[in-house]
């Protein structure tokens, strides 16, 4: 008996390394989750609903700006034409970005149509908000890459700030002061932008909303 036992004393079991997640990780990968473009639209969206009398164009923007997207993605993905190892609805390839983009564009613009046959204030012009920044992103995203991340950050911040003018003031400090540099400064830390394509990302959508929502 004794014997037996020394032998399987001897027996070494096969380790399993888990991957230590370190709370510094955490922490810069938060923000580009949070800012992601399914939560960002999502969470558009169910602002707007209350503001929307019909079914059928709650219906419309809850297709065309969250299930659309996540569509598109899982297609183009299935189909090879989107390459990234991680499955996170990101695009980190310009060159994979471009039939995606047109794509959501055409969408957006499909849904700003319909919302604009019913001229619903607010509403309207947050819609035409999402579809000039994507269109002047996907314009931008043919030859250089700028940071998708930081369009949607500065989109949701200023539709926040235009739907609750009570608190708009509020909503701009805390978005352009803290949110906007956090979620800079994850996708640089990711590796994902470099600077100049962080600060093009958030000057030009801020450009944009400036225009749609002062003269629309």
């Amino acid at each position: 008996m004794k014997h037996k036992n020394s032998k399987l004393s001897k027996i070494k079991l096969p380790k399993f390394n888990l991957p230590k997640i370190k709370l510094k990780d955490i922490l810069i990968r938060l923000p580009s989750l949070i800012f992601s473009s399914p939560v960002i639209t999502l969470i558009t969206t169910i602002i707007l609903i209350p503001r929307i009398e019909y079914i059928g164009l709650i219906a419309s923007s809850l297709f065309f700006y969250v299930l659309f997207p996540i569509l598109t993605y899982l297609y183009l993905y299935k189909k090879g034409l989107i390459t990234d190892k991680k499955f996170d609805f990101n695009i980190r390839k310009r060159e994979e970005r471009t039939l995606y983009n047109i794509i959501i564009t055409m969408g957006f613009f499909t849904n700003y149509v319909l919302l604009s046959m019913y001229n619903i204030p607010v509403v309207q012009e947050v819609a035409l908000f999402l579809l000039l920044s994507f269109f002047v992103f996907t314009l931008v995203t043919l030859f250089w890459k700028i940071s998708g991340h930081m369009t949607q950050s500065v989109l949701f911040i200023l539709i926040l700030a235009y739907v609750f003018k009570d608190y708009q003031i509020y909503i701009i400090l805390a978005g352009y002061l803290v949110c906007i540099p956090l979620v800079g400064l994850s996708r640089i830390k990711l590796k994902h932008h470099d600077i100049w394509q962080v600060l093009a990302g958030t000057f030009v959508t801020t450009a944009i909303g400036v225009l749609v929502f002062t003269i629309a």
